[in-house]
């Protein structure tokens, strides 16, 4: 464990990289259907709603053009973001979906990314997008066999000298740890086949929601508590304090009781780094039936972010601060400028970060 003024303090920004065409979201959803198509179909639901949230600065990118990488990093890089968290899809037995992004990293190393890689292990359905419970794409795991095949596939990942390292541990996250079965063994295989492969081990972070993160035998290194706003029938929903705005989408202020809330972490036996949300919204998906934040404030955002520092810092290493997301514009979790609110949430992360 490092001193207390020795590791110095990562955000980490999740990464979404479902802004290019596949073949499988023309099949289920159209021809050509990104992130975009929902974001850009959005309509205002109640006075004051705001929606659509459309990008400024960056356009309505493609991920696969090399410049808009760049650009992404570029923007994040100067306020004060040190890494993002592509997310991955491994849904066992080798099947993946929106893996484009992550390759090019690989086989493009002038790419300025520091990034590491998070695994949502969870099924695709339609429920989101007025298909109930269909279906599209199953998460399974399929034991010991499998989990070798997903670590030397991640393996070229974890070499890359952009890679996000703890004491030179790799960092992993997963989005739903308790979902995996027998996770110890999977961790435990991973953690040797990284020192096998010359690695000192992989750092693993994941979300902490359920009993399953108080079980002194998980392998976790780290967790965090990174809740959207709570939706009737949740599990955390008793513990939020704020009361609905409205429903029929179900809505709720963004103020400093709701980021108080979000960085009051849960009850586990790991440590937690810190999660910091700047919006939520995903009617674009989900229309009357999602959950949404009113009246975003840059202020509040810049008043977590100091707080989240301050106590991360007061930590002993290794300190991380996560930040959901960097560009769900299906959810209304956005760090890239829109044309609502330009660049003031970087602004706001920038100078919370150096108060």
């Amino acid at each position: 464990m490092t001193g207390p003024h020795s590791s110095p303090l990562e955000v980490v920004a999740f990464f979404l990289p479902q802004f290019h065409q596949i073949p499988e979201n023309d099949r289920w959803w159209g021809p050509g259907f990104t992130e975009w198509t929902h974001a850009a179909a959005a309509r205002p639901l109640f006075e004051g709603h705001l929606q659509p949230r459309l990008p400024a600065d960056l356009g309505f990118y493609d991920l696969r053009v090399l410049q808009t990488r760049r650009a992404q990093w570029e923007l994040a890089a100067d306020h004060g973001v040190t890494a993002l968290c592509y997310w991955h899809y491994w849904f066992g037995g080798g099947a993946q979906l929106l893996e484009r992004p992550a390759i090019d990293l690989l086989e493009h190393p002038e790419l300025p990314h520091r990034y590491c890689l998070g695994w949502a292990n969870q099924t695709w359905t339609g429920v989101w997008h007025g298909r109930g419970d269909e279906i599209l794409q199953q998460q399974r795991y399929f034991g010991e066999a499998d989990n070798i095949r997903h670590f030397n596939y991640l393996l070229p990942h974890f070499l890359d000298e952009r890679y996000l390292t703890v004491n030179g541990r790799p960092v992993f996250y997963f989005f739903r740890p308790g979902d995996i079965p027998d996770l110890r063994k999977l961790a435990d295989l991973w953690q040797q086949m990284a020192v096998d492969a010359g690695l000192p081990g992989l750092y693993f972070a994941g979300d902490v929601h359920g009993t399953w993160t108080q079980d002194p035998d998980q392998p976790l290194d780290a967790g965090v508590w990174d809740p959207p706003p709570p939706a009737r029938g949740h599990e955390w929903e008793p513990d939020f304090p704020g009361i609905p705005l409205r429903e029929a989408p179900r809505a709720f202020l963004y103020d400093k009781t709701f980021a108080d809330w979000v960085l009051s972490g849960c009850i586990t036996g790991i440590r937690q780094h810190p999660c910091l949300v700047p919006g939520f919204d995903n009617t674009p998906r989900s229309g009357r039936r999602g959950i949404l934040l009113h009246r975003l404030d840059p202020g509040i955002f810049e008043t977590a972010v100091q707080e989240a520092a301050r106590r991360e810092r007061a930590m002993p290493g290794p300190r991380m601060l996560f930040i959901k997301s960097w560009n769900e514009w299906g959810e209304g979790a956005i760090m890239e400028p829109d044309q609502f609110f330009g660049r003031a949430f970087l602004r706001a992360l920038e100078r919370g970060l150096s108060l």
